[in-house]
């Protein structure tokens, strides 16, 4: 079988590919890593098929099933921002979605509206500066102008600088904050705190960051590079399953993650986790989990979807991740407006 004629769609379905990127069975696992290395030029594309077997794992539905609404969700979407590369005339290659928006539309087997995906964020400006606090909510869930994902803390806040995702993708951050972040090398994605400045060179991490507390940030996936505030010339770069400690009046620490004896997670993420377990629920019952959850509110547009049903098991590290993975058996489509999810046929 020659892999290098794969494109995206092909390695997301192919059996050998989820089993590695789920990692459960070592020669997969052994396979695939040695096949990137002799093909690094295939880096981004590997990279984009990792993300649609991460929202393929909920294993609802058949896996053909699965591939036709991934060809016919991702056949709409080319289709689509072709013609509105025609009406704009602006040439397509110019006009992009976030990558998380465009699999939303692919794994759904929909096509997204001509006025395009609206993004959500709860905010307050302050000057030229966006400010989103998750307030009293136990976790807010919040999506940024460049697709990114960041599930807040209580009480916790986050600033985007003038210019998020046009000039720069940098934001500072008071409090906790889980991150899930999408690829620009044209503009790294920076979180600031008090005490380290974060160059993010990979995806998903994690960083509490109070005040007259130490900071900890805590990787999951890629890397990133850690600038402490006072020592402005030394980088430290995180792999995964690694955190790094600071504090102004002691020196830095990196240590692997600790995790749960019991369930062998990593404590730093237990705060945000949540594990779905459904049993031929009602998608009204299971919107009404993720709202309290996640603290966003979930309405639903037409009463006949409410009574979609789905069984399933898996863990979801956003909102967006886990209604991906629902849409999957019985597809349903979703829009984020004022800072509320509308679920419709």
């Amino acid at each position: 079988m020659n892999f290098q004629e794969y494109e995206v769609i092909d390695f997301a379905c192919d059996e050998s590919f989820q089993r590695y990127c789920r990692e459960e069975h070592d020669k997969d696992v052994l396979f695939w890593n040695d096949w990137q290395r002799q093909h690094p030029e295939k880096q981004a594309m590997i990279a984009e098929a990792r993300h649609l077997v991460a929202l393929l794992s909920a294993r609802q539905g058949g896996r053909l099933e699965q591939a036709k609404h991934l060809e016919d969700g991702i056949a709409r979407y080319d289709q689509l921002q072709q013609a509105l590369g025609e009406e704009s005339g602006q040439d397509t290659a110019q006009r992009r979605f976030p990558r998380g928006l465009k699999y939303a539309a692919a794994i759904g087997g929909i096509a997204l509206l001509a006025g395009g995906a609206a993004l959500f964020y709860q905010h307050r400006t302050a000057g030229n500066e966006v400010v989103i606090n998750a307030g009293k909510e136990p976790r807010k869930t919040v999506v940024l102008p460049d697709g990114s994902s960041i599930v807040l803390r209580e009480n916790s806040t986050v600033q985007l600088s003038p210019g998020f995702n046009h000039e720069n993708r940098r934001l500072t951050l008071t409090g906790e904050a889980f991150f899930d972040v999408t690829q620009n090398a044209q503009h790294p994605f920076i979180v600031h705190t008090a005490t380290v400045d974060i160059k993010v060179l990979g995806t998903v991490f994690n960083v509490s960051a109070y005040r007259n507390r130490q900071t900890e940030t805590a990787l999951f996936k890629g890397k990133v590079e850690v600038t402490l505030a006072n020592r402005p010339g030394q980088k430290i770069v995180l792999q995964p399953n690694q955190k790094l400690t600071t504090d102004i009046a002691k020196p830095f620490a990196v240590a692997p993650l600790d995790a749960d004896p019991v369930n062998h997670k990593a404590k730093e993420i237990a705060w945000v986790r949540n594990r779905l377990e459904i049993e031929n629920e009602p998608l009204e019952m299971i919107a009404g989990r993720l709202e309290k959850w996640y603290g966003i509110p979930v309405k639903f547009a037409d009463e006949e979807v409410k009574e979609y049903r789905y069984s399933g098991t898996f863990e979801s590290e956003t909102i967006l991740k886990a209604l991906d993975a629902l849409q999957l058996s019985y597809p349903f489509n979703y829009k984020m407006r004022n800072g509320e999810i509308i679920i419709s046929k």
